[in-house]
């Protein structure tokens, strides 16, 4: 089994190699990469063949093979996730030292169940939750924001799929007062969790909205307050909402959604 486990990792090992020296070259024939990598041609024929039959190849008419577009492409869809995920980081700090300094910001993303946290201002240590962890929608501000946006085919069958717990006394685990929730945060563009999660804990959130496209990202402010939500909505919802603005004018720019 070690031996095997051993010859998979080489062959990978050779395989990055081999797609290393396309990216560079662009043009390659089945005899220098035998030479390149010290291998028969038998075995360079298989990589080179492989890495056709997947795409990232194609033959011309001397049976070179020549680097398709497959990889940048690919490397075009990993840049702008990166990229975005420290874009929204940058906006989020910036709005949270200047409005929410006792508390932090977050960006959550809809994985049709539930709703995760992909990024968090630097104020984390105010967080009741990192980066990673999901949080029910039906009870949190980020998670209501993007279910009020959703199809209302989609909200009912997350509803019939989803246990409603109650953490506190304050969740809602009503379908009918779910519902109508939704509306009022529909109408109103953001959405809030009060004390649902986590009886201090209040949230208020906005949806990213872009044109024809689903929603699935919220951000959202969320403090330990011990009393009424008023202050929070006072202090947090233009600057969040100039914010979702902005990650918005981003999305569109890299056809991010």
């Amino acid at each position: 089994m070690a031996r095997n486990s051993t010859a998979l990792v080489q062959t990978f090992e050779k395989g990055l190699q081999l797609l290393e020296y396309l990216v560079e070259h662009k043009v390659v024939s089945v005899t220098n990469i035998a030479k390149l990598m010290g291998i028969q041609k038998s075995a360079s024929y298989r990589f080179l063949n492989t890495l056709r039959l997947h795409g990232y190849v194609e033959q011309d008419q001397h049976n070179n093979y020549i680097l398709t577009d497959k990889i940048s492409k690919m490397g075009n869809g990993i840049v702008p996730r990166m990229e975005f995920r420290h874009i929204v980081s940058r906006f989020l700090d910036e709005v949270s030292k200047r409005n929410c300094k006792d508390g932090v910001c977050n960006l959550g993303k809809w994985n049709g169940k539930e709703v995760v946290y992909e990024v968090q201002s630097a104020n984390f240590e105010y967080a009741q939750y990192s980066v990673g962890k999901t949080v029910p929608a039906y009870c949190s501000a980020l998670g209501k924001a993007i279910l009020a946006h959703l199809p209302d085919a989609a909200v009912r069958t997350y509803i019939q799929r989803t246990p409603m717990e109650a953490f506190t006394e304050k969740t809602c685990t009503s379908p009918e007062r779910l519902l109508h929730e939704l509306e009022e945060t529909r109408q109103k563009g953001y959405a809030i969790m009060d004390g649902e999660l986590y009886l201090p804990l209040k949230g208020l959130a906005v949806p990213l909205i872009v044109e024809q496209e689903p929603v699935k990202y919220a951000i959202s402010a969320t403090r330990t307050l011990y009393g009424p939500i008023d202050s929070l909505i006072e202090d947090m919802l233009v600057p969040l909402q100039e914010t979702a603005h902005d990650i918005v004018e981003y999305m569109k720019f890299y056809h991010f959604g």
